[in-house]
């Protein structure tokens, strides 16, 4: 296993990305619907991350990439067409132990995306370690097509019942029989 899955709360924690064009404004989706205070640093914006500065869900840096950037982030995105600068950003957060990822720069990023398969809270992620993304993402479609909408509701109810169920059923065996029992 090349990479370890995990699922990180990004809850007001703040992310740095760097670009502002197409693929920077997918990762900038993802990243604001887990919460995070997101920063860019970019030339220019696309008109979707320009809409969001200007409602305040992004904090624009300013064009120019500084290393400095890096010293308060949780993890930073490197999203543009200049390789030398993604580069650059990989090694300076390499440095500071920041996860970083290198969008289409497998070798330059100590975090991947999966393909998501969103039912939250119920959340499935299909990943090939970044060697074969369009096969994760063919997989993550089959596995949309089956999964029902109604698992995260179903989720959501299971939730509910979690601490019921520990403080009356104490040992973990006990309590995925009950969880498994038709």
């Amino acid at each position: 296993m090349d990479y370890l899955p995990i699922f990180a709360d990004l809850k007001q924690r703040p992310v740095l990305v760097v670009g502002g064009g197409e693929v920077a404004a997918r990762k900038v989706e993802l990243l604001a619907r887990a919460g995070a205070e997101i920063r860019i640093v970019a030339q220019s914006l696309s008109p979707e991350l320009e809409q969001r500065r200007q409602s305040g869900g992004i904090n624009w840096l300013g064009q120019a990439f500084a290393p400095h950037q890096l010293d308060e982030v949780f993890l930073v995105i490197a999203a543009t067409d200049d390789a030398a600068l993604n580069a650059q950003v990989y090694a300076e957060a390499d440095k500071r132990r920041v996860l970083a990822n290198v969008v289409d720069d497998q070798p330059r990023c100590s975090f991947i995306f999966p393909s998501i398969v969103d039912r939250s809270p119920l959340v499935v992620a299909v990943s090939s370690g970044g060697k074969a993304p369009v096969l994760a993402r063919m997989l993550r479609e089959k596995l949309e097509a089956l999964l029902p909408a109604s698992l995260g509701t179903i989720a959501q109810l299971a939730g509910g019942f979690r601490t019921r169920v520990k403080q009356q059923l104490s040992s973990i065996g006990a309590r995925r029989r009950f969880w498994r029992s038709p």
